[in-house]
């Protein structure tokens, strides 16, 4: 289309074409010759451009880098980049982090050679197994170092875990050797007898949780916004739920159970966090469904299209929410002080939460009464989270053992009055009673109920 509006002002055009109509019938080629014809050059093909292979990690690393490396793997430090890393990979200490790890790859003609019974390499391929292409090839194996080994190495030895991957590596090296200068030790000691290093142990804060901006953070982790959604894979949708749930366990744990805030009386503080966790997983995102619902209107279309990404599915994480979720909420429950409290600050979240949701699917309302058996060849046991919910904020008609001859509430009676007016004088008002066998009768005062406790009669 932009080749066919260049062309219209190309004066050369109008000459071979003999008349502007005839250049909606052209076809593209001619419409790029007539371009060119008029001194126009044709769009340049972008093109890819290609990867660098490394044969190995070393090849990744700056000069720079590469120097330190061989300083603390004691070799030596001149020469090109290609000889550096050459004399890496032969290095004595240095050769065990030559490459990156990476899952191996599917080689069907190594399968078909190594695996028993398909006969000899020489019979098939003609060739031997050691002369096939290796299943890697590049600068990552399936038998290196991954990263949180190396970060396990440091820690083992004493050494902070933080950084890149060349930090890491340059850091054992250090240490191993002694020389290249001196890495940067955790806080803590190395167990004389052992050997183990003992990192420092940090003390617990106790201070007391901000709900709100971990409100805004559990908030922003249930539900991200779309541009964020759009860049997830598949098995990210697939797990988020469970995701979402181990993280909201997570800060119960950490932020009422470590922080002890039962024990301290600090039940409110402990049940706001509670309620707001309760309260993302009972309701969702409302506000976003209120504002689509809102669109809809204003819209003035017939039909109102639902939304999804609102609700907090519990599909995927139904482990979580027995093993871990609800024993959190009975011992919440347990912990507190009365049972009066915990009707008071979440009695009717409680119950939403238990309609609303676990009431959708039985197994949901059951949770594991053990606190994970070390043997997982433990039969676990398991309890009715509604059970223990009405027996700490009972519910009418929810009970599980109900009296038969529980009292029902009375409905209201109807009331009557007896006005006289006399004139003259104000009107007096009596409130009367009413029954089949005795009709119209006055209501008894306090005075005359007074006599009637004390045995006394009294005129009605």
């Amino acid at each position: 289309y932009n080749t066919y509006l260049q062309c219209c002002i190309v004066p050369t055009c109008t000459r071979e074409c003999q008349t502007m109509s005839m250049l909606p019938n052209l076809t593209s080629s001619q419409l790029s010759y007539l371009g060119l014809l008029g001194g126009l050059k044709p769009p340049k093909k972008k093109t890819k451009k290609a990867k660098k292979k490394y044969n190995n990690w070393f090849e990744k690393l700056t000069l720079t880098e590469l120097k330190s490396l061989c300083r603390a793997s004691k070799l030596a430090v001149s020469g090109t980049k290609d000889e550096l890393c050459i004399r890496l990979c032969n290095g004595e200490l240095s050769s065990d982090y030559a490459y990156e790890y990476a899952p191996e790859r599917f080689s069907r003609a190594r399968f078909e050679a190594e695996m028993p019974g398909y006969g000899s390499c020489d019979e098939l391929f003609g060739a031997s197994a050691a002369s096939l292409p290796p299943a890697q090839q590049g600068s990552k194996r399936d038998t290196a170092y991954t990263n949180q080994q190396l970060k396990d190495m440091c820690k083992s030895a004493g050494l902070i875990v933080s950084g890149k991957r060349y930090d890491l590596v340059l850091r054992l090296l250090q240490n191993e050797s002694g020389v290249g200068g001196a890495p940067k030790r955790a806080a803590g000691t190395i167990d004389e007898e052992t050997g183990v290093f003992q990192p420092k142990k940090r003390a617990k804060s106790m201070k007391p949780p901000n709900v709100e901006k971990l409100q805004e953070r559990i908030f922003k982790k249930c539900f991200p916004s779309d541009e964020v959604k759009h860049k997830w894979s598949n098995n990210k949708y697939k797990y988020h739920p469970s995701d979402c749930m181990t993280y909201m366990s997570n800060i119960i744990e950490k932020e009422i159970f470590e922080k002890e805030l039962f024990e301290r009386g600090e039940e409110k503080c402990a049940w706001e966090l509670i309620n707001v966790i309760l309260n993302i997983i009972t309701f969702g995102n409302e506000a976003r469904r209120k504002e689509w619902a809102a669109e809809q209107a204003g819209s003035g279309s017939r039909y109102v299209f639902m939304i999804g990404g609102t609700d907090f599915e519990l599909n995927r994480c139904s482990d979580d929410l027995k093993l871990t979720f609800l024993p959190q909420l009975v011992k919440a429950m347990k912990a507190t002080s009365k049972k009066t409290v915990v009707a008071e600050l979440s009695g009717k979240l409680l119950w939403a939460f238990q309609s609303r949701k676990l009431a959708e699917i039985p197994d949901w309302d059951e949770y594991d009464i053990n606190d994970r058996p070390d043997d997982w060849r433990t039969p676990r046991k398991y309890g009715s989270f509604k059970e223990t919910l009405n027996e700490f904020v009972p519910r009418k008609g929810e009970s599980s053992t109900e009296e038969s001859d529980e009292e029902e509430e009375e409905e209201p009676q109807p009331r009557f009055f007896s006005v006289t007016k006399i004139s003259g004088e104000p009107e007096k008002t009596q409130e009367l009673t009413y029954s089949a066998t005795a009709g119209f009768q006055p209501v008894a005062s306090k005075q005359q109920e007074e006599d009637l406790s004390n045995g006394r009669e009294f005129n009605a």
